[in-house]
């Protein structure tokens, strides 16, 4: 056996071997290097406050070898995206929650290695609604026409979110009430005078007291305005029509020489009957006979009260 050659073949090798090493790194050098220590998981998560709209919660703090982590606080049913949180963390107020509703929350750090703790959990309720709002809103009329009025308001005091209720001559205002701060009454009488009040009711169903009172005189109807608006354009239901009866209407929005497209309305009819009507809208839903053919119609009406060609489709 040639020991030179041997020799030249292992010293051969080993630098081939060194080469690897330092292209692909070593992997004892690597593997040594890397954190794989877990934190350890939050103590004692608890809830330290409840309201019927928020659930503050709190612990005690994680430790890390790195000393560099974060906390990752999630909550179910309807809370939000995981909170990041820094280590120096020890509490989270949990905010625009539902009155009387189960929430379900869950913790655990996370090192900058990626190493995740043991998860911690703990349910709880919110409380319920009891308490009305404060303070009623200040109502104002923003615009008056011949068969409209739009209307403002100051919000009312609450500790959640509130949603609005319009009267008009002391009657309730279907489809005036949302959490806008403003609406408008449309489909009223020309030269007539109305008075109309608002009020807020949170979600526990509890109302503040009405607003001051505005009354208003729409104006005389426009004479000038002969001219209907143009006909719902590309009627369809997308293929949106089911056995049932439900369908799904589309639209293109009429144009008019006096009234913007959000002050049209739309008249909207099945097999001859009108079904119901909305305003500067491009799409409904509603119901024929099931299992059989159904026409639909679409009519655009100004606040003149012109009425354009009807818009017709049958399903099949």
């Amino acid at each position: 056996m040639n020991t030179t050659s041997n020799l030249c073949s292992l010293a051969k090798t080993g630098a081939v071997a060194l080469a690897l090493a330092m292209l692909l790194g070593s992997p004892t050098a690597s593997f040594a290097g890397k954190d794989r220590t877990k934190p350890t998981a939050p103590g004692n998560f608890r809830v330290t406050a409840r309201t019927a709209y928020t659930i503050s919660l709190a612990w005690s703090p994680s430790t890390d070898n790195s000393g560099s982590f974060n906390y990752y606080l999630w909550g179910a049913y309807h809370v939000g995206p995981t909170v990041i949180l820094p280590k120096s963390a020890t509490s989270y107020t949990f905010t625009g929650l539902y009155p009387g509703n189960d929430y379900h929350f869950g913790l655990y750090a996370k090192d900058s290695s990626g190493n995740a703790s043991a998860q911690v959990t703990l349910s709880t309720r919110t409380l319920l609604d009891t308490t009305p709002p404060s303070t009623a809103p200040v109502l104002s009329v923003t615009g008056v026409e011949a068969t409209y009025v739009s209307l403002a308001w100051t919000p009312a005091q609450d500790d959640g979110p509130l949603s609005y209720a319009v009267f008009v001559n002391g009657a309730f205002y279907p489809g005036g009430g949302s959490t806008n701060l403003s609406t408008i009454i449309h489909s009223l009488e020309p030269q007539t005078t109305y008075t109309i009040h608002v009020r807020g009711c949170d979600s526990g169903n509890n109302c503040s007291p009405l607003s001051n009172p505005v009354t208003v005189t729409t104006k005389p109807p426009n004479l000038n305005d002969t001219t209907p608006p143009t006909m719902p354009g590309n009627l369809t239901d997308n293929g949106m029509a089911f056995q049932d009866g439900e369908t799904w209407l589309f639209w293109q929005q009429s144009t008019d020489d006096f009234d913007p497209q959000s002050l049209i309305r739309y008249d909207i009819y099945a097999n001859g009957i009108l079904d119901h009507s909305l305003f500067g809208g491009s799409m409904t839903i509603l119901y024929g006979n099931p299992g059989v053919p159904n026409t639909y119609q679409v009519i655009a009406v100004d606040t003149t009260g012109n009425q354009s060609v009807p818009a017709t489709l049958t399903t099949p």
